[in-house]
């Protein structure tokens, strides 16, 4: 029987230093300038150490709410062994293997999950039912029961999962909360000050960070994640590790929350760790980094030509934290690493596996989807699938034929391409991965929704109850909140009413123009006559009296527009936080990614 991965002790947090520190100065001797009788402890000294004993059940119980949050424990490891152990072949390999379906009916994916055991599915853009005015809900959760329940009586329940990031990939729309980009956190974010990463030559301004112990993000994914777990989901792909590199990246962009690699960092370890708290599990993703290939992997394969020094140092920052701290899952990418090895997409390659490996990673290790291009052009896709799982994936996403996958896994297991054992150790991880979100949806673990957290972190620290809104405020107030601290004035004058004579909107889609309306209207701002307001989006024309770019800052480069504004989303609180601007609110936010000359953390006011 394999093993699910070595069970290792998750990092201390910083709380637990604190406490080791207090308890050794506590240990250290008596002060021998003390006065009054040392048989007899001063009352003073008596409250120290009552003080000293709280501090460090508090570390203790922030200690067991971190290691909850990082993933399966030991336990659920153990008790997948044993189930994996009872697995039949057929079994084993649908275990591993994550559908999708064409249509908002799910019966069809429910009979597959049944018929070739599968470990879950996905749910994209056709799977989401609609009604008037947006996602039919209830249609949709009783869809994800039906799929949830397709596992029977086998006790790891099968994964609902979904891409939900917020801003461009958002699956399930309103009535849930609409959210700004991921680079809006970059935007509002911690590190806002630039660390030369991108020009070293150049001096870089010192600005205020809105968010600098990653708070924002850290609630805003919370919340995310249960309003999609109230409706059945189990996973969300997200958060993304990528450091963009700017305009150059045309693919990831504003999914990405900046391009600094410490600070992605932190914000991807904040955003993980608030979806746990929100009750789904997480996946960091694109190993080995899809944010500084200049090619998109939906389509062909791209080439990343940086050595591993520099991968390192950028690229990889991000998933060495999280392996470090511990995670739930990582996303391999489909990108070719001549450095790690020549003509094989990452997602295929044993070199890749092991990097990640050794960056300390012992949980499930999902590959990007194998229907995307990168993978279906060069590859056959159900060899593909087998390849995958012999270089040491645990999880294969999207197979391009569900069925042909599994049969081919089954077939090199037969055969004897692929040891039944690794394909054994997969299916553990996969099944701890499931029991442990289960548990933690369910609040039994020392974190997650419903749990009963210790006394020492109720309060307006307890990110993780989710019983404590009226400490926390709401998503709707949450996403207002991101939204005006991430806009940023990137040229013009800092607090100018730029709407006396009202504004006039073009550019954007027919949705972006009506919310700025509204919200403009809102405002008190006369829409129709006076300064010109272009919305940009990906790629237009950035003139006018006012560029506002909607969702990556760096299409204002060669904007000759005297205003500019990065506005990092296009929900109603993104344009409500912009009408404000253009009244002559501070536009609290700085550049996450370097646009033009401009370095990143700048800022007009």
């Amino acid at each position: 029987m394999s093993s699910a991965g070595s069970s290792r002790p998750r990092p201390l947090v910083a709380a637990v230093l604190l406490s080791s520190l207090l308890l050794s100065s506590c240990a250290g001797g008596a002060d021998p300038d003390a006065s009054g009788d040392p048989s007899e402890p001063s009352e003073q000294s008596a409250e120290d150490a009552a003080a000293e004993a709280e501090e460090q059940r508090r570390a203790e119980a922030e200690q067991a709410q971190e290691a909850a949050l990082a993933g399966p424990a030991e336990e659920h490891q153990e008790r997948a062994a044993e189930i994996v152990a009872e697995y039949s072949l057929s079994e084993l390999a649908g275990s591993v293997l994550v559908g999708e379906y064409a249509t908002p009916d799910a019966s069809g994916m429910v009979a597959l999950i049944e018929e070739l055991h599968l470990g879950g599915a996905i749910i994209m853009g056709a799977n989401v039912p609609v009604a008037e005015g947006g996602v039919d809900t209830q249609e949709l959760a009783a869809a994800l029961s039906t799929l949830g329940e397709a596992g029977g009586e086998r006790e790891v329940p099968p994964m609902i999962s979904v891409d939900q990031e917020g801003g461009l990939v958002t699956r399930v729309g309103a009535p849930l909360t609409e959210w700004p980009t991921p680079m809006a956190y970059g935007a509002a974010g911690p590190g806002q000050a630039d660390s030369g990463q991108d020009d070293p030559e150049q001096e870089q301004p010192e600005v205020d960070a809105q968010d600098d112990d990653g708070a924002l993000t850290r609630t805003g994914h919370r919340f995310l994640a249960a309003e999609l777990a109230d409706l059945g989901f189990t996973t969300s792909f997200a958060p993304n590790g990528d450091v963009t590199v700017g305009a150059s990246d045309p693919t990831i962009g504003s999914r990405s929350f900046g391009s600094d690699a410490e600070a992605v960092a932190e914000l991807t370890m904040e955003g993980i760790r608030g979806l746990a708290e929100g009750g789904l599990a997480g996946s960091v993703k694109h190993f080995p980094g899809h944010g500084s290939v200049t090619e998109d992997s939906h389509q062909t394969l791209p080439v990343q030509g940086a050595s591993l020094e520099e991968l390192r140092a950028r690229d990889w920052a991000p998933f060495a934290e999280a392996a470090e701290a511990g995670v739930p899952m990582i996303m391999m990418g489909h990108i070719e690493v001549p450095s790690l090895e020549a003509d094989v997409p990452s997602s295929l390659s044993a070199a890749a596996y092991t990097e990640l490996r050794e960056l300390g990673h012992d949980g499930v290790v999902v590959t990007d989807a194998l229907n995307m291009g990168a993978i279906v052009q060069g590859y056959g896709g159900d060899q593909a699938a087998v390849t995958a799982l012999s270089a040491g994936a645990d999880l294969l996403l999207m197979p391009a034929d569900l069925r042909g996958a599994h049969t081919g896994i089954v077939t090199a297991v037969e055969s004897g391409e692929l040891d039944r054992s690794r394909l054994e150790e997969a299916a553990e991880r996969v099944a701890a991965l499931q029991l442990w979100q289960a548990e933690l949806a369910d609040g039994e673990l020392a974190a997650g929704p419903g749990a009963q957290l210790p006394e020492q972190l109720r309060g307006e620290d307890a990110q993780g109850d989710a019983d404590q809104e009226s400490e926390s405020g709401s998503a709707e107030e949450t996403a207002a909140e991101l939204s005006e601290s991430a806009v940023t004035l990137v040229a013009g004058e800092c607090e100018a009413d730029l709407a006396d004579a009202g504004i006039t909107i073009l550019g954007g889609t027919d949705q972006d123009r009506a919310r700025l309306t509204s919200a403009a209207e809102a405002a008190g701002l006369t829409v129709g006559t006076g300064a010109v307001v272009n919305l940009v989006g990906e790629s237009s024309a950035a003139g006018g009296d006012v560029a506002v770019a909607l969702d990556r800052p760096e299409v204002l480069a060669e904007a000759d527009a005297p205003t500019q504004i990065a506005l990092y989303g296009r929900t109603q609180e993104s344009f409500q936080a912009l009408a404000a601007v253009l009244a002559g609110a501070q536009a609290p936010g700085a550049l996450p990614v370097k646009v033009g000359e401009l370095p990143r953390g700048h800022s007009a006011c």
